[in-house]
C-alpha cells in the first residue's frame, strides 16, 4: 500500500489511511488526520499558534461540503469572509477571528448566505506543507501564503464575499 494518495477534496498529498473524517468538510481521512495533527501543534505550542486561523480558514474554504448542507454552505461563507478581511481589508489576525464569530451570529438563520461553486484549483499550497513543516519560524509564513493562494483561488466569489461582508459590517 502506497504511504500517500491525494485527498479528493483539496488535492494533496495525504496519508493513505483509513478512518473517519469531518462530518459535513469532505477530505480523504489522511487529510483531515493531518489537518488534526497541525491543529494540534498550533493549540500545543505558542510559536505555532499565531497561524491557527489562517489554518482553519484556508483548509475549510479547500474542503467545501456539499452543496445540500447548510453547514457546509455557511462554513465556506463565514471562513472566506474571513480571509477577505484579512487579505482584501488588512483586517490584522486576530481581530478576524472576533469577526468571523460575530459575522457567522449575523447570519445565523438568515438564508443569505448561499452555495458558492468552488474553484477548479485551489491553489498552490495544502495541508500537507505545514504538516510536514516543523520550523516554527517557517510556519505561520506558511500558513499566510496558503491561506492568501485559497482566496485567491475564490476570485470568481469576492464580490459576492466583499457584499456579504460589507452588509454585515454596515450593520452591526
Amino acid at each position: 500500500m502506497d504511504e500517500y494518495i491525494n485527498c479528493f477534496g483539496c488535492g494533496s498529498k495525504s496519508l493513505n489511511i483509513d478512518g473517519e473524517t469531518h462530518e459535513y468538510m469532505l477530505s480523504s481521512t489522511g487529510c483531515w488526520i493531518m489537518f488534526c495533527e497541525v491543529l494540534e501543534r498550533e493549540y500545543s505550542d505558542f510559536n505555532y499558534a499565531k497561524a491557527h486561523h489562517y489554518t482553519v480558514d484556508a483548509y475549510t474554504t479547500q474542503h467545501v461540503g456539499n452543496e445540500n448542507d447548510v453547514r457546509a454552505i455557511n462554513s465556506v461563507n463565514i471562513h472566506l469572509a474571513s480571509l477577505y478581511m484579512m487579505f482584501e481589508r488588512n483586517l490584522d489576525i486576530i481581530d478576524a477571528a472576533d469577526f468571523k464569530m460575530n459575522f457567522s451570529q449575523f447570519y445565523k438563520g438568515s438564508g443569505d448566505l448561499v452555495w458558492l461553486e468552488p474553484p477548479i484549483s485551489f491553489g498552490n499550497l495544502t495541508i500537507y506543507e505545514l504538516w510536514d513543516n516543523n520550523n516554527p519560524e517557517l510556519h505561520f509564513s506558511l500558513a499566510e501564503k496558503w491561506a492568501k493562494s485559497v482566496w485567491n483561488s475564490w476570485e470568481k466569489h469576492h464580490q459576492t464575499i466583499s457584499r456579504l461582508a460589507n452588509n454585515f459590517l454596515n450593520k452591526k
